[in-house]
Formats: C-alpha cells, structure tokens, sequence
C-alpha cells in the first residue's frame, strides 16, 4: 500500500493541523479559514492507499458547501476556473453541474512508492496557499462578475473571445 489513512493522519499530526476522521466514509475532514474564506478539506487514500486524494471546499458565507449552478457569473467563473487549471501545476479546479458545487481536487497516483512528508508538504502548501488565493478570484467574480486587473486580464479576454468565436485567428494561421 503506498499510502495509509494513519500515514495521512501523521501528516496532518506533524504539521500541527486539527481534522476529523470519519470512520464511515474513511475520510479525513478538516476546516480552515482565513479573514476572507473558510474552506473544508477531503482527504482520501483510495484503491488501496495507490491514490492520494485531496479535495478543497470553498464554503459560503453559511458555511455551507458553494454551489453556483444558477448563479448570474457562472459563465465566467467557468472560463476562469479554465484559466487556473491552465497556469497549475498539479490540481483540478472542479464544477459538478449536477450540484453546482466547484473544489480543487489533487489525485496522486502513488502506485508502489510510498508518500513521504516532503510530498504531502508540498501539497499542503498548494492547498492552503495557492488554492486560497485562486478562491480569492472565485468570490471576486461571483460577487463582481470580473477578475481583479493584473497582468492576466488580456489573457482571460482573449480565451472569452475564443469561446465565444470572436477571435481573427484562424486554424491555419497558427
């Protein structure tokens, strides 16, 4: 097994973070929040331990799971959800249009190596770092319908006007 629940656990344990187990599910839940957000996390070893598995919530103001399947700006969320997991390493910006709900989700297939602190560090600082400031964006278009202006904005212009079949670029050009 590459991973266990109790090496995930330890993990967890070494970095000083609170979380739940829930025996049921075999899951671990645990909450984070900062001034702006609170999120929920979903941590997983699945198919035996040879799939590492971290899903991330943004919850709403109600600290209920943020679903946006009929909110005004979910078109544009969309295309900036794109956006992120364009520029991403690793991790998944998800929308389930059955719920509306969006998360990341970062699966590692370990296979037969075996997870090491190092590796889930560097997941953890992806999740509660990076992920935090890309929610950022994801209120600031739900609430604005528009993402802050930064060096990025053309960009995201540009990929709308693909969408949208605006753009003078034609497949032979390229």
């Amino acid at each position: 097994m590459a991973v266990t629940m109790d090496e995930i656990k330890g993990f967890l344990e070494s970095n000083d973070l609170k979380y739940h187990y829930d025996q049921e599910h075999e899951m671990i839940v645990l909450v984070t929040d900062d001034e702006d957000s609170t999120y929920t996390h979903f941590l997983r070893a699945r198919e035996d331990g040879d799939i590492f598995e971290w899903q991330m919530q943004i919850l709403d103001e109600n600290n209920d799971m943020l679903r946006v399947k009929e909110h005004p700006y979910l078109r544009e969320l969309l295309i900036h959800l794109l956006y992120l997991n364009y520029n991403t390493k690793f991790g998944t910006w998800e929308y389930d249009p059955n719920d509306g709900d969006v998360r990341l989700a970062i699966e590692i297939p370990l296979e037969d190596a075996k997870m090491t602190q190092k590796q889930f560090d560097r997941i953890a600082g992806y999740m509660f770092g990076t992920a935090d400031n890309d929610a950022e964006g994801i209120m600031e278009i739900l609430e604005t319908g528009k993402v802050s202006k930064d060096d990025d904005e053309e960009i995201l212009k540009a990929m709308l006007a693909l969408l949208e079949g605006e753009n003078s670029f034609s497949s032979d050009g390229i």
